[in-house]
């Protein structure tokens, strides 16, 4: 499962980010296969994709790391004073401030779970419908 971790608040520096992923790779997350700073769009006149202000984890499993993962963004959020949402493939959000406690975390998670997979199945079903037959030759108009 891939997620996007980043700030809620709009501007945030490079550093911050790579603050967090630096926490987060010396926790040691089991299933948390890589953690990486995500990249976005370059903008018009830039050559190449600049750094945005997320990070992209890759968890082995879903359960279990996600619920470690959150906890110590949990910590991570309560040092730093900020708020940090865990955003799915298909949109399911997790948002986390300082005052969350365990027990609304652990619905959050739940309620992300149910979401995320609620948000794939229909997604699904939406790829796998044939596309229309094209249009029928247009015939020559008789002179």
């Amino acid at each position: 499962m891939k997620i996007k971790i980043e700030y809620s608040k709009a501007k945030v520096s490079k550093e911050d980010v790579l603050a967090l992923k630096t926490f987060i790779e010396k926790k040691k997350i089991s299933d948390v296969k890589k953690v990486e700073i995500a990249s976005e769009k370059p903008k018009k006149g830039e050559m190449g994709p600049g750094i945005a202000s997320a990070l992209t984890a890759l968890l082995g499993s879903v359960t279990g790391p996600l619920t470690a993962l959150a906890e110590a963004l949990v910590e991570w959020v309560r040092l730093k004073r900020s708020e940090i949402r865990i955003v799915g493939v298909s949109g399911a959000e997790i948002c986390i401030s300082g005052k969350v406690k365990n027990q609304d975390l652990h619905e959050a998670i739940q309620n992300f779970f149910l979401q995320e997979k609620a948000n794939v199945k229909t997604g699904a079903k939406r790829e796998r419908k044939s596309p229309p037959p094209p249009p029928a030759p247009a015939e020559e108009a008789k002179k």
